[in-house]
């Protein structure tokens, strides 16, 4: 380097010195440093041979998707096999099995409908009226709704009408209410 240029650059000689001989050393090192590598690279191959194996023969993805088709192919012939001793063990519908009981007449698939004995039906009775009494906070739409599943104003009209009230607001705790279960 030029003295001038030093001078501006506020470097001294020493310094320029002391990078050259840095940037030496550190080639010289950097060459031993890929001797080195390659060295170990040839004593892992010439353990590899001792093996028998040749070094990266085969990648990665190689050994995933041949796994994954063995996976598959065992996966089938296991269904496969399943599936066939569940079909083995199950009875047919067309297999006749004999019995010991009396033969049953073939139907034509056709449905057949016996009717009961009109003495042994009994008729169906069902509630016709039922007493409700109130409660604390009970409404004359809550009682419908609890009786009768939903809201339905014929419904409160006819316990109005059971009941005899003018006005379906004023109810009162302890009051007996029929509900008309047939409406």
């Amino acid at each position: 380097m030029k003295s001038s240029t030093l001078r501006r650059s506020n470097i001294t000689r020493e310094k320029v010195q002391m990078m050259e001989a840095l940037s030496r050393y550190n080639r010289q090192h950097q060459d031993e440093d890929f001797y080195k590598s390659q060295n170990k690279t040839r004593e892992i191959d010439v353990l590899w041979q001792s093996f028998g194996v040749k070094r990266n023969e085969k990648a990665p993805q190689v050994y995933f998707v041949t796994g994954l088709i063995f996976g598959v192919i065992i996966t089938l012939a296991i269904t496969t096999v399943v599936s066939l001793l569940i079909n083995i063990s199950t009875p047919k519908d067309d297999v006749i099995l004999p019995s010991k009981k009396a033969p049953v007449a073939e139907t034509s698939g056709k449905f057949s409908f016996i009717p009961a004995d009109s003495a042994a039906v009994k008729p169906v009775t069902t509630a016709v009226n039922e007493t409700y009494t109130v409660k604390s906070g009970d409404t004359l739409e809550n009682i419908v709704i609890r009786f009768y599943g939903s809201f339905d104003m014929r419904k409160v009209n006819a316990i109005q009408e059971a009941n005899k009230m003018a006005n379906p607001n004023a109810l009162s705790i302890g009051q007996k209410l029929i509900i008309p279960m047939n409406q």
